[in-house]
């Protein structure tokens, strides 16, 4: 099975306007937000 490349299928290709944002600050905080810790998990670590 080959793998291939598709550009439009990769946000790594894109710059952050073309993505909704105003600048890469603003992208790197929405991605922050998206990989954060939920309290729950973070608070009791027998649940992971």
């Amino acid at each position: 099975m080959e793998k291939t490349l598709k550009k439009e299928s990769s946000l790594g290709l894109k710059s952050y306007d073309v993505l909704g944002f105003s600048s890469e600050e603003e992208l790197e905080l929405e991605i922050s937000k998206l990989i954060k810790i939920r309290p729950e998990f973070e608070n009791n670590p027998n649940l992971i």
